[in-house]
């Protein structure tokens, strides 16, 4: 006995849900835990397994096709025919139409007329992994050649991309067509976030000011004011254009993360506190007062 997991996400020319994978996840779970070999079918754009237009059909006594709507659609027919000879399952499915249930043994709905089933991608737990806030700079032409922003937000995004870390870019202009933006909302989203990765003298700054650990980025050759300000709050997370790379990214996340930054942050905080009342006095002291 040996089942074929397959699903929307089995397909090239479609692009498939989170939900489905997670769906996808528990039946594997069960199967596993059953003692049932099995095998699921990625779409090739996914680079992950098995290409079901590419495996012999005869190794499969089950399909199984897990998550999303069931109806009578080309890709479901063309999966279904090429494994005529095994058990066709269908789980956790929306059944559209009975073109789509015909194509399959057994089907395990989970919203029909008078059903409605708890969708299976709720059964599912995940590891937890950091939520990274990323704030890119522009290319910051005022620098002239020292400016290296497109290279450093290449790396960056290719180290996010490869690392598969969640993360979500921390916009800090102030107008985003067709709405403003405002500080309440950026510093809420920087709470949010487990640590920040930034390319900004400000995105730094809320960080740190939100005790949020900082990892500087710098992307202009021989340091500018990332790494002045850095410098001001004695951070010591930081790094400069010329060695912004994955390995100096894993090592800054890891430090990041670590536990160990809450004095430094904690001293970042007085020193801004500080900062402040400095430039009070001498705004004061220029009114005369």
């Amino acid at each position: 006995m040996r089942f074929l997991v397959a699903g929307w996400f089995s397909f090239d020319e479609v692009i498939a849900t989170i939900g489905d994978e997670l769906g996808a996840d528990v039946v594997s779970g069960w199967l596993t835990e059953l003692g049932v070999d099995f095998d699921v079918a990625w779409a090739p754009y996914l680079q992950r397994g098995a290409n079901w237009r590419d495996v012999d059909p005869g190794r499969y006594t089950h399909l199984v096709f897990v998550s999303g709507p069931l109806f009578d659609y080309a890709l479901i027919q063309e999966l279904t025919e090429t494994f005529a000879g095994a058990q066709r399952w269908a789980v956790n499915v929306s059944v559209v139409d009975e073109v789509g249930r015909g194509m399959f043994h057994q089907v395990w709905e989970r919203d029909a007329r008078g059903i409605a089933r708890p969708d299976l991608a709720g059964g599912t737990t995940t590891p937890d992994v950091p939520v990274v806030a990323v704030a890119f700079a522009p290319a910051q032409e005022e620098y002239g050649a020292r400016s290296q922003a497109g290279r450093v937000r290449e790396a960056v995004e290719g180290w996010l991309r490869v690392r598969a870390l969640p993360w979500f870019e921390l916009d800090m202009d102030l107008y985003d067509k067709p709405y403003d933006r405002f500080p309440a909302q950026v510093e809420a989203l920087v709470r949010r976030a487990d640590v920040v990765v930034s390319m900004r003298l400000h995105a730094l700054v809320l960080g740190l000011a939100h005790g949020v650990p900082v990892v500087a980025c710098d992307a202009v050759a021989g340091g500018a004011k990332v790494t002045a300000q850095a410098t001001a709050l004695g951070w010591p997370l930081r790094l400069t254009a010329g060695e912004i790379d994955p390995a100096s990214l894993d090592a800054a996340l890891e430090h990041a993360l670590s536990g160990t930054l809450g004095g430094e942050i904690a001293e970042a905080q007085r020193r801004m506190r500080a900062g402040n009342a400095e430039a009070r006095d001498w705004f004061t002291r220029q009114l005369g007062r």
